[in-house]
């Protein structure tokens, strides 16, 4: 599990930039941050993360994103955000294998993936956890309806990765979701119904660029609890959130 810097939240000063420093804005448990930190790892970057309270978002985060979301990337006065932007950009910029496919068309192929994961299975999962008791059922299923594509697809080309024998970009783009759906309550139903899904998962936590970004499943548990009620929390221990007792929504 990654140990990462606590967060900093509204009238707090911003730490220092170190000039030649590659700095990126994070927060520990938000998957579209965790996409570059993935890419950053895989390229074997030296970077520093500084992590922000997003319900209480220091101003400089502001002045970098006028949106207020992470990742934003910085490296002297230079400035990006969006996740997909971040990620492409830190993978053209910097030496080290490239994620991307050299082919054009495959290219586009690995675009229409995360473009599809991103409006269709993203939705539909977060569904599941927002929907009452009586509709979770039906979100659940819906959810499978939604993967059942990616399923397809994984039985053609994961070999046992989307990128090949290494996992390339289309690959870290989507595994912050299936990281979060392996340790839901509902797994179980969906690595039955989708077995291509559930072998490619086992391999991708093996991946150490993806070992270092992972959280143990109290912590994401703990995050999602009080993210559900309004009231997320960001610094946690472990032993913290292993005594929160899991609701079966999560």
């Amino acid at each position: 599990m990654p140990s990462y810097p606590r967060h900093y939240a509204t009238g707090e000063a911003m730490p220092p930039t170190v000039p030649g420093k590659l700095r990126l804005y994070s927060m520990q448990f938000c998957p579209f941050a965790q996409r570059a930190r993935l890419v950053a790892e895989a390229k074997g970057l030296d970077y520093e993360v500084i992590n922000c309270n997003l319900k209480k978002k220091p101003e400089w985060l502001l002045e970098r994103n006028p949106n207020g979301q992470v990742p934003a990337l910085e490296h002297d006065e230079k400035v990006l955000y969006e996740s997909l932007i971040v990620a492409d950009y830190l993978d053209d910029a910097y030496p080290g294998r490239k994620l991307k496919s050299s082919d054009s068309y495959q290219r586009a192929q690995d675009d229409l993936i995360v473009n599809q994961f991103g409006s269709k299975i993203v939705p539909a999962y977060y569904k599941t956890l927002r929907s009452p008791p009586e509709g979770r059922d039906a979100a659940v299923q819906e959810l499978i309806e939604k993967l059942s594509v990616l399923e397809k697809i994984m039985s053609k080309r994961a070999k046992p990765f989307l990128g090949g024998k290494k996992p390339g970009m289309v690959d870290f783009m989507i595994w912050p979701w299936l990281e979060r759906l392996s340790i839901s309550a509902m797994y179980d139903l969906l690595a039955v119904a989708l077995p291509n899904i559930s072998r490619y998962e086992k391999e991708m936590r093996k991946v150490p660029e993806v070992a270092v970004t992972v959280e143990s499943p109290a912590m994401h548990h703990y995050f999602l609890y009080n993210l559900l009620k309004r009231k997320p929390v960001y610094d946690y221990t472990e032993e913290e959130a292993s005594k929160l007792k899991i609701s079966s929504k999560l």
